[in-house]
């Protein structure tokens, strides 16, 4: 088969005169010429969509994944087709139709991400695994990539000042296209939440917190932090940023068993064949949207442009109770953009800060007048923040109580080492970063050397933040225990010290197990 870029090469090498009568037709049907090369191209297009090869059986599962996760936009509300605007030209190929999909051969690929190597603290390779991951993005689902692009303007700019401040690589926001497509609402079948797809258990170590109205995991900012502080830890303990990410995917103490399987390698690529199937495929995925998120030109892609675009959006603090249907009316934000922007107030109210004020993003053209009109907004129809406010009072109420008291626990007295984070201080003494930050009063997650900090460590168990429903049939348990034996206490402590075993192992694992 003629290769797509030869033929292009030669299209846009023809110059616009000739001597030879063929031409001289041709320009004389000048109004046709781009017709001819559309049709020729339209037909060509249909033999090029037989592209590289299927990702191979080992990388299926992570394969399906990655379909699955970037058909989750048709579902979307927010991700309709009639919410993107058409991204016009793509650039290098923009007098293509949309239909044509090129190909090109393994040495043009090869050469591409080898150019991207060079500029990278990745070690980005090509080999018959990421060709089959090229396909999925740029051929099989390139109508959603399309839409990933568009998104890629509201959530780089946000990943950017982010890795800038932890020291991480920039190429690492494509690890957020692999696990969410940039779907900040995204749910996996394992239970990970938003765009960088945290457990429940993971996030809440690095200070996530859910509730029946307030999901941090889909707050793009605070999940951000939260993958930024999760990669730092996992590349501190790895020393190299491919294992960080298959850690990332299949947990520490996975990838720590494919290293010592692989006779102590520490390079991802030799330990590979004793990872999980799914992270197996999960690099490669990586390297591949890598490669498309920068050719994504060359392959005819072409944007398509959200509704509003990170720089056309700004925070503003929220001081008391609001909902959604407030702004909508007070102010006519739309309220599918209100939704959109502010994913995380899952129930349409934004709550009564408790310590420091809930941050609220808005298209800019309503910034200052929201801060112009704030009293008013919050006065504005009261009847319909009251319920929401008191439902959210009665929630908290219960989730204080699931807060793991003081009484029972040491208090300890920790101070800060060099290059020690707030994860590593939570996981020490088996609490959570959120627990850190309100025992200590702190306006961030960032740690000084030398800084003090009070802890109350667990007493016989580890990230002891428990349910009602569970401390409950914990109690009755013991009762029971008590009445039977009265070897309750004895038992009690031997569960205890197994789950703090337990309990470690889990922490070091993130999401598919």
């Amino acid at each position: 088969m003629f290769p797509a870029h030869a033929f292009l090469s030669r299209i846009r090498g023809c110059p616009r005169t000739s001597p030879v009568n063929p031409s001289r037709l041709v320009k004389s049907f000048l109004p046709f010429r781009h017709i001819l090369v559309c049709i020729f191209l339209q037909v060509f297009a249909i033999s090029s969509v037989s592209f590289g090869e299927e990702p191979d059986s080992t990388s299926s599962t992570q394969s399906s994944r990655v379909s699955e996760i970037l058909d989750s936009l048709v579902t979307a509300t927010y991700f309709q087709d009639d919410r993107f605007s058409s991204g016009g030209k793509s650039g290098a190929f923009e007098y293509l139709p949309k239909e044509f999909i090129p190909q090109f051969s393994d040495s043009v690929y090869a050469s591409r991400i080898a150019a991207l190597a060079s500029k990278s603290e990745f070690d980005l390779v090509y080999n018959e695994h990421v060709r089959g991951y090229i396909r999925v993005y740029a051929v099989d689902k390139r109508k959603f990539v399309s839409k990933v692009l568009g998104l890629s303007h509201i959530y780089f700019p946000l990943f950017d000042e982010a890795f800038k401040k932890y020291g991480i690589p920039p190429e690492m926001k494509n690890l957020a296209i692999v696990e969410s497509a940039l779907n900040p609402t995204a749910v996996s079948r394992a239970g990970a939440r938003g765009l960088w797809q945290f457990m429940s258990g993971t996030g809440k170590m690095y200070g996530l917190q859910s509730s029946s109205f307030i999901e941090d995991r889909y707050d793009p900012n605070k999940a951000t932090v939260a993958a930024c502080e999760h990669l730092s830890d996992l590349h501190d303990m790895f020393g190299d940023w491919f294992l960080a990410l298959a850690a990332y995917n299949a947990g520490a103490g996975t990838v720590q068993r494919a290293i010592r399987k692989a006779g102590g390698a520490r390079d991802y690529w030799e330990i590979w064949p004793y990872l999980p199937q799914e992270t197996r495929g999960y690099v490669p995925a990586f390297i591949a949207v890598t490669y498309v998120m920068n050719y994504y030109r060359e392959h005819n892609i072409r944007p398509a442009q959200p509704g509003y675009l990170y720089s056309e959006t700004a925070r503003v603090p929220v001081n008391q109770a609001l909902t959604f249907e407030q702004l909508n009316e007070a102010l006519g934000v739309p309220m599918a953009d209100i939704k959109f922007l502010n994913p995380q107030y899952k129930a349409g109210l934004i709550p009564s800060p408790e310590s420091r004020p809930n941050m609220l993003r808005l298209p800019k053209q309503y910034v200052q007048q929201f801060l112009r009109k704030e009293p008013e907004i919050y006065a504005y129809k009261p009847e319909l923040v009251e319920e929401k406010a008191r439902l959210y009072t009665m929630v908290r109420e219960v989730e204080r109580k699931d807060e793991v008291v003081s009484s029972g626990r040491g208090r300890k007295s920790h101070v800060v080492g060099r290059g020690e984070t707030i994860s590593r201080v939570a996981r020490k003494y088996g609490v959570s970063v959120s627990q850190i930050i309100d025992w200590n009063n702190l306006k961030s997650s960032r740690l000084k050397p030398g800084q003090k900090l009070v802890v109350f460590k667990a007493d016989g168990e580890r990230g002891s933040r428990k349910s009602s429903f569970s401390k409950l049939k914990d109690k009755k348990s013991k009762l029971k225990a008590k009445a039977a034996k009265g070897s309750g206490k004895s038992k009690a402590a031997k569960k205890s010290k197994g789950g703090k075993k337990g309990g470690k192992k889990d922490k070091t694992k993130k999401k598919r197990k």
